[in-house]
């Protein structure tokens, strides 16, 4: 009897989404796949700002321990949501196409214009928006696409900011706009899905082998120089590679004002402390 390959993710409409993407290409390689649906801490505790939760990884953790404990094989996770280190044992043996990194304002009032509270609790849509238009009050509110949207429906907050990736995904359209990366640039691997496996697996090497260039080179990029300077969800910060131009953008923003920097092809021990300093790291 052929074996089915048990894979770990969240519950959500959107996760079991990001799941489906990555077992059609299993599948089609001839995989069987059953997906583990596991509920991690950042979805017991919906309550607390991610940038005030003491521990990493709050969305990926509890799915990854289940690779270790051997109840599944792998773990799909919204790559932005995987922290600086994972267990020594684990590696990202994926990363898909990119979707749009681009963040989506749901409101009324085109943001240029807007004034009111935004429902998010992100640091980085906080500083980087309050810059382009200090009339925003950042409340935050936690909870999957669908639960946010339907706090803003019901008046909770007058607006929300969303990934654009996510409505994209769920064939969600909502009244609003998308934020230009000039005003609010993306998170370090926002839009990639990525798979977690055990070093050395079998299915790690499925993945490596399925792999395209182009992508693993862009979510590499950033996800090294995020390492690199011990990024966390409490700094306002992105980091955007793009593969054609080979060149990785450094952005960070304090509650004043905002800071851009662009390298070319790789980001070298000088610029890391010159982008330490400003950080604060």
């Amino acid at each position: 009897m052929e074996e089915t390959l048990k894979i770990a993710t969240r519950g959500s409409r959107l996760a079991l989404k990001q799941f489906e993407l990555v077992a059609r290409q299993l599948e089609a390689g001839g995989l069987k796949v059953q997906p583990v649906i596991i509920k991690p801490l950042g979805e017991r505790d919906t309550e607390t700002p991610l940038y005030d939760m003491k521990e990493q990884g709050v969305f990926v953790r509890n799915l990854n321990d289940q690779i270790l404990e051997g109840n599944v094989v792998a773990a799909v996770h919204s790559a932005k949501d995987i922290p600086n280190e994972i267990d020594q044992k684990l590696e990202i043996s994926y990363f898909s196409r990119r979707a749009d990194p681009r963040d989506f304002f749901i409101s009324a009032s085109p943001l240029e214009k807007f004034s009111g509270s935004v429902g998010s609790s992100s640091m980085r849509r906080k500083n980087f928006i309050h810059i382009f238009n200090s009339n925003t009050r950042f409340e935050s509110i936690r909870g999957n696409i669908e639960t946010r949207i339907g706090k803003w429906e019901r008046g909770m907050v007058d607006s929300i900011v969303v990934a654009k990736a996510a409505l994209d995904r769920l064939d969600l359209h909502p009244k609003g706009e998308v934020i230009s990366e000039s005003i609010c640039p993306p998170d370090p691997n926002q839009g990639f899905i990525a798979v977690v496996t055990e070093k050395g697996s079998r299915l790690g090497d499925t993945m490596r082998r399925i792999q395209e260039s182009e992508p693993l080179w862009e979510a590499s990029k950033e996800r090294d120089l995020m390492v690199r300077l011990r990024l966390g969800c409490n700094l306002a910060v992105s980091i955007r590679a793009e593969h054609p131009k080979k060149t990785i953008r450094f952005s960070y923003a304090n509650e004043a004002e905002r800071y851009d920097f662009t390298f070319k092809e790789k980001v070298d021990e000088p610029d890391i402390r010159k982008l330490e300093d400003i950080i604060g790291s």
